[in-house]
């Protein structure tokens, strides 16, 4: 399961992004934005171990944070590369079984030209600390979202990748800080893993931030499936 699941995460942004070729690595650089967890390197298949220089080098060329994101036991070398140090090691959930979940929210499907997009990405970016989305990324937003409406307002959001190979990555799952706790993040799990399902998924993989996330996809019918595992050179070091 490690390796489909890697598999999947490759194939899925190399159909979005550009590929840039580093060493045991391919780089995958996003079409619009420099945000480092939208640019990021992920181990070829079977590479063998590498020190991330090709990496690093192609990242400075392009005015990139050099980093990584693997499933762990595809590349435990990863955690290892001299000059990287670990940004994170999380749970990587899935499910073969998406368990329905409701709440207060109405839960509607966001698709490019939806009066909720500017409000669903006002609630995730505010959800996750973010700074509010420009007019520029509204307008240019085509994505696969569900949205949280309490009294018609936008209170969370969460989204699903395009589906290859009977597989989807349900993420950015947030709620703004005063309708927590209320069980509108497991609904928004629940309705867009099974968005994802409908549009040929049968399996669908997530990555909680933390523990009491963890909870709440349980309820939604994932379960631990393998580790992820988050590295990156540190800013002080990018010039050497």
């Amino acid at each position: 399961m490690h390796e489909r699941i890697q598999r999947y995460l490759r194939d899925r942004v190399a159909a979005e992004r550009e590929a840039v070729p580093a060493g045991a690595f391919t780089l995958y650089l996003h079409p619009t934005e420099d945000h480092p967890f939208l640019n990021y390197a992920i181990p070829n298949e079977h590479a063998e171990p590498d020190d991330g220089s090709v990496l690093t080098a192609a990242a400075q060329e392009r005015g990139l944070i050099a980093r990584v994101e693997a499933v762990q036991p595809c590349a435990p070398w990863v955690r290892d590369m001299p000059g990287y140090e670990i940004e994170d090691e999380l749970a990587l959930m899935a499910t073969e079984a998406p368990v329905e979940l409701e709440s207060e929210a109405e839960i509607v499907v966001v698709r490019q030209g939806s009066p909720h997009v500017a409000g669903l990405l006002r609630a995730q970016m505010a959800a996750f600390g973010e700074p509010p989305p420009s007019e520029e990324q509204i307008a240019r937003w085509n994505g696969r979202s569900v949205a949280a409406l309490v009294d018609g307002e936008v209170v969370g959001g969460a989204s699903w990748t395009l589906v290859l190979d009977g597989m989807t990555e349900v993420a950015g799952i947030g709620v703004l800080e005063r309708f927590r706790r209320r069980g509108i993040a497991g609904a928004l799990t629940s309705a867009a893993t099974r968005e994802g399902f409908a549009e040929g998924a049968s399996m669908a993989v997530l990555v909680p931030g933390h523990e009491g996330a963890a909870r709440v996809y349980e309820r939604a019918g994932y379960a631990n499936a393998s580790r992820m595992i988050h590295v990156r050179r540190p800013a002080a070091q990018e010039g050497l």
